[in-house]
């Protein structure tokens, strides 16, 4: 019997470690009509910053020690997958009274920096070759009857994913640098590892903290979210403290960009 409540004290306080935080959106994102005589709805977007405390002296040594035991080329980073399990559920609300078909994406970054597709365009290469990489997420058209709600989520696994994706275009990318978006996006890394191939076998993925979303629609259309996380490591701060780690500058530079451009 004693065993049995000391067992169910352990299960009780490891499902609190594991209680979800449900963080509240920056702001909702909405279309807006374009100005008289044009035709359209524009496009609307937003950056959601994870807010995550700062090290302490000793948590940032105990980083460096582990860079070190490693023999890792880059810094182990604070905000990493292993201390997060994230989920974002979303919904897209068409506020007119004719059917809308609406898009939603979402890329950002983590605590070293963004992905953004319009930099691994080669304004240089002929006309066919100058297509744009897909976004991290989302993208599919979605379609909302007149004043319906549809809902959404990218699910823990995908934005797994997208941080394993985001560490080969950031910090670890394919030896031709403008295709690395391309081909680790477009592959599921548990079938293929095509363009995570630098990417050391002992690394530490950073975890996605920068969600930047989209919103674009052929309608007035709003979209709410919820940012739902597990913090395995109190790591996780208010939104309100101060100070907190992770930037939330509108862009980040990553370590590792592509290459210049060469003159035409």
């Amino acid at each position: 019997m004693r065993g049995g409540v000391l067992l169910l004290g352990l299960a009780a306080l490891l499902g609190a470690c594991n209680d979800p935080t449900y963080l509240s959106e920056h702001r909702p994102l909405e279309t807006q009509a374009t100005a008289a005589g044009q035709m359209g709805f524009a496009a609307d977007s937003d950056l959601f910053v994870l807010p995550v405390r700062r090290p302490t002296a000793t948590e940032r040594n105990a980083l460096a020690a582990e860079q070190k035991k490693l023999g890792l080329m880059m810094p182990v980073p604070w905000a990493a997958l292993r201390d997060f399990d994230i989920e974002i559920e979303y919904s897209v609300k068409n506020l007119d009274m004719t059917p809308a078909q609406a898009f939603v994406t979402l890329n950002g970054g983590n605590e070293f920096g963004d992905y953004l597709p319009m930099n691994f365009v080669d304004p240089n290469a002929d006309q066919d070759n100058q297509a744009q990489p897909p976004s991290l997420l989302g993208g599919s058209p979605i379609k909302v009857g007149p004043g319906a709600i549809v809902s959404g989520v990218f699910r823990e696994d995908q934005l797994a994913e997208a941080a394993l994706d985001l560490e080969a275009i950031t910090r670890y990318p394919a030896a031709d640098v403008r295709a690395t978006p391309f081909e680790v996006i477009e592959h599921d890394s548990t079938a293929s590892r095509v363009g995570l191939e630098n990417i050391p076998k002992n690394d530490v993925t950073p975890v996605m903290a920068r969600f930047a979303f989209s919103l674009a629609a052929d309608a007035h259309v709003v979209m709410d979210y919820t940012v739902r996380v597990r913090d395995h490591a109190g790591k996780l701060a208010q939104p309100t403290d101060k100070n907190l780690y992770v930037s939330t500058a509108a862009a980040l530079a990553p370590p590792v960009m592509p290459p210049p451009l060469a003159a035409p």
